[in-house]
């Protein structure tokens, strides 16, 4: 039954870091709701709020950050494509080693990417980068509560 539960958990965890993928300032601010809905569930009151202060700065400086890329990225549609297809990537993640994983997905959805798009700029570079980590920073606060 505690296996059930952390599964769950982990399910959870894991529509909170696509939806930060997949959406853009909304899925950043719903993560952090879900987040600390889980938190209110799982943690004693003790320690609530200090990791409720945690999850509002990380949901801040994610707001700031994407909010600064978002000036300069003009390229919405190859973003969507790519954190949209990045959400299997951070499923199969949870499931298969990374390498497996990592391979599939370039395989299926990167090298068509490339070939599509032959000219990408530095910034939905470092806007998909960004995307990537701050999903990641979800499931590692996530696992820590």
């Amino acid at each position: 039954m505690l296996f059930l539960t952390f599964l769950a958990l982990e399910m959870v965890l894991l529509c909170a870091a696509g939806s930060s993928l997949i959406w853009n300032t909304l899925g950043i601010v719903l993560s952090g709701v879900i987040l600390s809905c889980v938190h209110f569930v799982i943690n004693p009151a003790e320690s609530f709020w200090l990791w409720e202060a945690i999850i509002i700065t990380y949901m801040g400086l994610g707001l700031a950050i994407n909010a600064l890329l978002n000036r300069y990225t003009h390229n919405f549609r190859l973003l969507k494509v790519v954190s949209g297809s990045g959400v299997p990537l951070v499923v199969l993640g949870v499931f298969v080693p990374l390498l497996p994983a990592a391979l599939l997905w370039s395989f299926f959805v990167g090298i068509p990417l490339l070939f599509t798009y032959r000219s990408v700029s530095k910034f939905v570079l470092l806007q998909l980068i960004f995307r990537f980590i701050f999903s990641a920073g979800w499931l590692i606060i996530g696992n820590i509560l």
